[in-house]
């Protein structure tokens, strides 16, 4: 939602370079985030502690020392599975707005703007987002038995 598409010809310097949220809202769309269920809590806190951190060539994964700054401040203990998503949020969050910036890279939540009403397809994006968290966990749970 954040990435701005880079466009193919070049423009005035003068107009506004819109990201994908801000080309929805423009279009009269209302960008909208799926429902998450449980982990809904790890979206707040994500955004609590600032999606990215900053790097010298850019947004940066954030740093384990940036969570636990923030654990501390904010009295909450992650368990070690959340910290790991946490960070890999992150990570998969830089990715995606590097490769969301190219103009062929089709948005992951359909094409709201193109849409008949301007939404974007909540089921689409719901599957994505709840089938990456499970991919995650399963992953997760996998590599505490090998390590047992």
């Amino acid at each position: 939602m954040h990435a701005t598409p880079q466009e193919k010809t070049p423009r005035r310097e003068s107009d506004p370079q819109l990201n994908r949220a801000e080309q929805i809202i423009a279009q009269g769309g209302e960008p909208l985030l799926p429902e998450v269920g449980e982990v809904s809590y790890l979206l707040r806190y994500w955004q609590d502690i600032g999606l990215v951190g900053s790097g010298a060539m850019g947004p940066a994964r954030l740093s384990a020392l940036e969570l636990r700054a923030w654990q501390e401040g904010c009295c909450v203990t992650l368990a070690p599975w959340e910290f790991a998503v946490l960070r890999e949020m992150s990570a998969q969050y830089i990715a995606s707005l590097h490769e969301a910036s190219k103009p062929e890279c089709p948005a992951p939540y359909g094409d709201p703007i193109n849409h008949p009403s301007h939404q974007l397809d909540r089921d689409v994006i719901q599957k994505k987002v709840v089938g990456q968290f499970k991919a995650f966990m399963l992953a997760q749970s996998s590599q505490s038995i090998q390590h047992k």
